[in-house]
């Protein structure tokens, strides 16, 4: 898939995105001309590539053992370790529009994570410590909605793709 559509589908990376064009626009530079803007894409781009490059160990770090429980759960319903390549082409359709799914979950908790992270820092940058020490608040909610929710979504994702896979024809 390209790295274009992986971003229009992925509301983790609108939101880096508003983000950081807050945090541009709000900063004490004179970043105010739209072209400024485009700057605010940056980060987006940046996690959805690496998203993208580093996916197998990005799920494996965030639903290791979930895949492999899924797995197994597959090979036992198939008889077959190459479960994907045999199955019949609506399957395989069905399984990448999964992995879709599961990829802009990922891409949702990462950019929960770097927002949730970086929060209090942009807001010491902008308005000083005092107003930090509050947005540690505005951060646990943001790493609660973006990172950990989206965390066990994807989890359940990888989980239910292991109904794909139906045996219609016994032998």
């Amino acid at each position: 898939m390209q790295l274009s559509k992986h971003i229009q589908q992925s509301w983790g990376a609108l939101f880096l995105f508003i983000y950081a064009s807050g945090v541009l626009y709000l900063s004490p530079y004179k970043l105010k001309d739209p072209m400024h803007f485009m700057a605010a894409g940056v980060p987006s781009l940046v996690l959805v590539f690496l998203s993208v490059a580093f996916n197998d160990g990005l799920m494996e770090f965030f639903a290791g053992d979930v895949i492999e429980e899924t797995f197994e759960s597959i090979d036992e319903r198939t008889g077959n370790e190459e479960f994907y390549w045999d199955a019949d082409q609506e399957t395989q359709d069905r399984i990448d529009r999964m992995d879709g799914k599961a990829h802009r979950h990922l891409v949702t908790v990462l950019s929960g994570l770097l927002i949730g992270f970086s929060l209090p820092f942009a807001i010491d940058y902008l308005y000083g410590f005092n107003y930090a020490v509050l947005s540690l608040a505005a951060s646990l909610v943001v790493i609660y909605l973006f990172g950990y929710r989206e965390y066990r979504n994807l989890r359940q994702v990888v989980k239910s793709s292991a109904k794909l896979y139906n045996i219609t024809d016994e032998d």
